[in-house]
Parts: C-alpha cells; structure tokens; sequence
C-alpha cells in the first residue's frame, strides 16, 4: 500500500491463508457451484442446496452439504421431521453445520426434498428446503454402434477399410481387460479417449491372414474389469 508519507511510503501486509482441497464427492454433483454456492436467508450453503447427481443401478454414495451462518443471530438449524434416516445434520465447533446424505443404492431416477428447520429466538421458525436429484441411467455401458457391417469390400482394396467402435460408461470406472473377435483377419486396435470411461477400436482387416471370397458374420467381444462381457455383431461380403 502506497501512502503519502514521506517517512512511510510504502507498507507491506502478509496475507495468510489454509486452501484446503475440495472434497472428492463434489465432482459427483453436476449442480455444484463451488465458487459461490448458494445463500438463503442467513446462511450460506455449500456447494448448492439443489444437488443433481448421478449413480450406477445398486451404487451407494456420500454427498455432504456445509450449511453455514452469516451472522451470530441466524439461529439454530435442525433436520425437519421428513428428512429421511439417511440423513444426519452435525454440528461443528466453528458453527457450520454440515449435512451428510446417504445416496443409495438406487434402481431409477429419483427426487426429494427435505426441509431445515431454521430456529430463532422468540420461538420463531422458517424452513430452508434442500432438493436432491438423483439419476439413475438405464444404459450405463453404452456401445456405439450396436453393430458393424462392412458390405461388401473387394480383396484388392481392403487396407483402406475401417470401422470404429465406442465404449464409453457414463458413471463410474471401466477399463478394458481384452479385446477379441470370432474372425481372425479382423485387426482391432484400441485407443483411450478418456482414462477410465470412454474408449475407441479401430476394426481393419489384415491382409497378411489368408482371405476368400465370401459372406462372414462373426462378433467383436470386449471384455471389461468388471465382468462384463460385451458382444458387437460384425458382418462383411469379400467380394473380387
């Protein structure tokens, strides 16, 4: 800071603070706004009072929610007499409140909303409403396509033929453990697009295996870290 005082021109602070990381389960709440989140009457809350998150068919989850006071007088918050078992509110030493949510397991696409109770003095009471969404995808192993046809190739032109093959999970880890096909001069390289969640095959056909004329069904089998087993029709005509 720059002053007009000839004896003290100019005068340093030191600014200290303790950034503490951001809690793993945030990325899990596609509403989160972790800048700002978001304030209703006196309190502040944490990363948002709308959570939307989604999860796999039969998977638990752990969301936390920090409720905190902007002035001494806001008052005493308690879970309304609707919030479900699952639910706990807790208290903290420095005066956040923190709600913890038990999300799971799930079958299908829900909503709730559960009320705070907000309690002040001259046994005056409000409610702050929070709105949990969670999503449940019918299909969280997506194959793109369902099947491959390559129609007819002829044999002198086959090193310019491919096709591509997507897997990609829409919540949660895969990896792919093994990559197979019931025609053996179909080649399949596998490419990563995203670690963990999507990945491409490039499907040729390799001219150093013996080849003949003819019509070919076989299937493309991609094997996941989970168990899954994932069978892709594939269909050709070698034609000269």
């Amino acid at each position: 800071m720059q002053t007009n005082d000839p004896r003290q021109p100019l005068i340093k602070f030191t600014v200290l603070a303790n950034v503490k990381p951001i809690p793993g389960f945030v990325k899990r709440i596609s509403t989160a706004d972790v800048a700002r989140g978001e304030v209703n009457g006196a309190f502040h809350i944490w990363p948002t009072a709308r959570p939307v998150t989604t999860v796999e068919p039969g998977e638990r989850l752990s969301l936390a929610l920090r409720v905190r006071p902007l002035t001494p007088d806001a008052g005493n918050v308690k879970l309304g007499p609707t919030a479900p078992d699952t639910w706990k509110l807790r208290h903290e030493a420095n005066g956040d409140y923190w709600l913890d949510i038990q999300v799971g397991p799930s079958t299908e696409t829900s909503t709730q909303v559960v009320p705070l109770v907000v309690e002040s003095g001259a046994g005056h009471s409000r409610e702050m409403r929070v709105r949990l969404m969670v999503n449940v995808p019918a299909e969280n192993l997506v194959v793109t396509p369902k099947d491959l046809d390559f129609g007819d190739v002829a044999l002198e032109n086959v090193r310019g033929t491919m096709k591509r093959l997507g897997l990609r999970k829409i919540v949660g880890s895969l990896h792919i453990k093994a990559v197979t096909t019931t025609l053996p001069f179909l080649k399949l390289e596998q490419a990563t697009m995203v670690e963990g969640s999507n990945y491409l095959i490039r499907i040729t056909i390799d001219q150093t295996k013996p080849l003949k004329p003819g019509a070919y069904d076989g299937m493309v089998i991609i094997e996941t870290d989970e168990g899954r087993r994932v069978e892709v029709p594939v269909k050709l005509k070698l034609v000269r």
